[in-house]
């Protein structure tokens, strides 16, 4: 699959696909699964499945090789394909020595998975062995809670994030804030405590990363769709419908690494009503 890079000023983003995966609305957004297959079944495959994507995105920025979010890992886990980053970085000639900072969006098992491997002989490592991790301190204390480290969905925050505590290499952020000349984080919250989307503003341009905040271009037409992992769905639909409204306003670029690879595009207004228009 061919690689894409977007410049945003003075700033390159390329978005690696780590893994596709399909969706199941059923699983996915209960709720409103039935509208979902009625409206939009177009979309689908023939068992009633929708196409995402589970996207990582390599950018650089102010002498910095920065990489947002790392996908699923190569672990073997439940209802999910082992992701391929590893593969997808050396495709784009950059390697894991060569990251200067991780930035998550928020540590879901989906945008944590290459913290760490483990070897042959099962000794887990930081798999980018000179980065710093830029993560929200409201999404670490609510994510580092004892009780939730126990549960057997979590395993993922005992094998990707919670081997960085000790490490001196975590950068806590609190919300809105720069991280370098050209990126700031921008709070969103609804879908985890913490959830950031990542806006890029360099010289005159535009364009913002947007983490979880959206899963599927139906969510244009239906804000209010909330995925059943939303720890505050009314809140997340709220975010959800700034987001989209500020991106057709100035025009900003819109990447969202769970719409369909690559997920790069703008959201214009045609008719009153928002649509998507892949770059």
């Amino acid at each position: 699959m061919p690689l894409k890079t977007v410049t945003v000023g003075n700033v390159q983003v390329t978005p690696l696909l780590d893994t596709p995966v399909l969706m199941n609305p059923q699983h996915f957004m209960p709720q409103h699964a039935d509208q979902f297959l009625t409206d939009y079944g177009h979309m689908a495959d023939s068992r009633g499945l929708f196409t995402m994507s589970i996207t990582t995105f390599l950018v650089r920025s102010a002498g910095k090789t920065i990489l947002i979010d790392t996908g699923l890992g190569n672990r073997r886990r439940p209802n999910f394909p082992p992701g391929r980053l590893d593969e997808r970085m050396a495709e784009a000639g950059v390697s894991p020595e060569e990251i200067d900072l991780v930035v998550h969006t928020h540590l879901h098992i989906d945008h944590v998975g290459w913290n760490t491997v483990d070897d042959e002989a099962g000794i887990r490592r930081i798999f980018f062995p000179n980065a710093q991790f830029c993560i929200q301190q409201p999404e670490w204390d609510y994510w580092m809670q004892p009780e939730r480290l126990a549960e057997p969905g979590n395993a993922h925050l005992v094998e990707c994030v919670e081997p960085l505590k000790d490490t001196g290499r975590i950068r806590f952020f609190g919300g809105e804030g720069a991280l370098d000349e050209n990126l700031t984080f921008i709070a969103t919250p609804g879908h985890t405590p913490g959830h950031v989307a990542v806006g890029i503003f360099s010289a005159g341009d535009k364009a913002v990363i947007i983490g979880d905040a959206s899963h599927h271009p139906v969510q244009l037409d239906h804000p209010d769709w909330s995925p059943a992992f939303d720890t505050d769905p009314v809140q997340s639909a709220k975010t959800r419908d700034r987001l989209f409204d500020d991106a057709a306003a100035d025009g900003r670029t819109w990447i969202a690494g769970h719409w369909e690879y690559p997920g790069m595009g703008r959201i214009v207004r045609i008719d009153g009503k928002r649509v998507f228009r892949a770059l």
